[in-house]
């Protein structure tokens, strides 16, 4: 009652963000009692992490609707504060955060209860345990000397560390990690905090499936991680091949199982007709289009710019976004994007090659921050404006291309320009691009980025790898998803739900 009358008096903004609009009371209205319906006694224990997101929202209603559990509850995910370098502990700031936070809490709490949750965990232990944890938390930070030894950390022998890792860069909202930090003592206590409930939720045999949004960052992939380990049937709705991934103590990513990507495209009865799709779909890409792979982006980057390409140009360096969680595939050459660029600028300095570099087009604030202390620090460098097309780069006669593992790989490769790249990415099994698997090879390339060849099969071996990315059914859940469109629908677009139920009239039926 208390929080209904605050939320009155609330600025016109703030009751936006925290009251129920009109679609969100509809998805309420016409969800509630078909998914109540949908429980059952004999069905699997499903546990359901509840990310503050529509698509994840529309996209969960359906899987508790296919599998039709006999128990459901919700896990919230942990709260991490952010805590950029700039900022002094400020107590309002503190109580603000604390305050929104509980109001978010609410809205999204009603959005759930739709689906049938009705009751929730979090990933916060009793008092005493969070005391021990800081305390532990302490002893294992002043053990860290290198950014290396941050990365290979376990916690009670489970690998946290590059989570931990991808929870600084994005909430220190710091390109790079100091291993001296005391905020990152701060998030090994949160990884320890997470690691605890997490057991206590899962090793009591409470559930059998585990659905959570993806895996990076601690509070999304500690969990997913325990689950793991106690034998639970884990499901990531995080990359753009599929709707659901099945997770396993081999591969905890969410980021899809590309490494099997060229054996199973082996086994299509008609090749051509697979490849012929990918070569329509990579049309639209290159004409300007935004296709699945790239709907992250605000605008595609061959979209036509009037900024024009500088002479003597002969390779071109692809910036990722520096808040991007970098751990996200299998292995990379360096700790982050930062260190990867720092490296790769000093090379081409020191050698005097005629490489620009292009800033991602789709990054942060933060990060166009960090690409301007770069253009100080590597003042001889050729900087490219971030919305330079890639058809003006492409059309430029460029040699080389290089990428820690983007899209950009496979689009330079099929234009007939060798591809670079520093780690581990979605094309390495197929011959698309140069993966060097230590740091001097990969200087090596750089250095002599002329002499570096395609395979003389490169746009077979691209369209191949587009099909099984981009086109090629993968689901681990037997739901046509397709029909519903769900990727139309935003993380913050309540609108766009709004739409889609009115597309959907029986909406979440599997029967529509």
């Amino acid at each position: 009652m208390f929080s209904n009358i605050l939320l009155i008096i609330l600025p016109k903004s703030l009751r936006l963000r925290w009251g129920l609009d009109e679609s969100e009371r509809k998805f309420i209205k016409q969800l509630k009692p078909h998914l109540k319906a949908a429980t059952r006694t004999t069905g699997p224990r499903l546990l359901v992490q509840m990310p503050p997101d529509y698509f994840c929202l529309a996209l969960f209603s359906l899987a508790i609707s296919y599998l039709r559990p006999s128990v459901i509850r919700g896990l919230w995910h942990q709260s991490i504060v952010s805590s950029p370098r700039q900022e002094t502990f400020s107590p309002l700031r503190y109580f603000g955060r604390n305050f929104a936070r509980f109001f978010d809490q609410r809205k999204w709490s009603r959005l759930y209860k739709a689906l049938g949750i009705n009751s929730f965990f979090n990933l916060e232990p009793i008092f005493w345990s969070k005391f021990l944890n800081r305390i532990e938390a302490r002893r294992i930070f002043l053990k860290l000397a290198t950014k290396q030894d941050l990365l290979d950390l376990r916690l009670n022998g489970l690998a946290c560390g590059d989570l931990i890792y991808d929870t600084y860069l994005r909430y220190r909202v710091q390109p790079t990690v100091d291993v001296k930090d005391p905020y990152l003592r701060h998030l090994i206590a949160k990884a320890l905090d997470a690691q605890l409930a997490a057991n206590k939720i899962f090793q009591r045999g409470r559930f059998e499936i585990f659905l959570t949004n993806y895996t990076s960052y601690i509070q999304h992939g500690i969990p997913a991680r325990v689950a793991l380990e106690c034998g639970v049937h884990v499901y990531s709705a995080g990359n753009l091949s599929q709707f659901f991934k099945r997770l396993s103590l081999e591969d905890s990513l969410h980021t899809t199982e590309h490494w099997s990507y060229k054996e199973r495209f082996a086994k299509l009865e008609d090749q051509g007709l697979a490849r012929s799709q990918a070569k329509n779909m990579l049309k639209t890409r290159f004409a300007g289009g935004v296709d699945k792979a790239t709907l992250y982006m605000k605008s595609s980057a061959f979209t036509n710019s009037k900024a024009s390409m500088p002479s003597g140009i002969e390779g071109v360096v692809f910036l990722h976004d520096f808040f991007d969680s970098p751990h996200c595939h299998r292995s990379m050459l360096f700790p982050d994007f930062l260190d990867w660029i720092r490296y790769t600028l000093g090379v081409i300095e020191e050698y005097r090659l005629p490489i620009a570099v292009k800033p991602h087009p789709n990054q942060l604030a933060e990060s166009r921050e960090v690409v301007a202390k770069l253009q100080e620090e590597f003042p001889s460098i050729c900087w490219l404006p971030s919305n330079l097309s890639n058809r003006v780069i492409f059309d430029s006669g460029i040699r080389c291309g290089i990428s820690v593992y983007g899209t950009i790989l496979h689009e330079l490769a099929f234009h007939g320009i060798a591809a670079l790249a520093a780690g581990d990415h979605p094309h390495s099994a197929f011959d698309i691009a140069i993966t060097p698997n230590t740091i001097e090879k990969y200087r090596q390339c750089l250095i002599h980025f002329r002499e570096l060849r395609l395979s003389d099969n490169v746009q077979e071996e691209v369209l191949s790898f587009y099909y099984m990315h981009n086109i090629h059914k993968n689901e681990v859940i037997d739901i046509n998803f397709d029909q519903w469109d769900l990727r139309g629908i935003g993380p913050n677009d309540s609108k766009r739900l709004g739409i889609f139920l009115n597309t959907h009239p029986d909406y979440p039926s599997l029967e529509s």
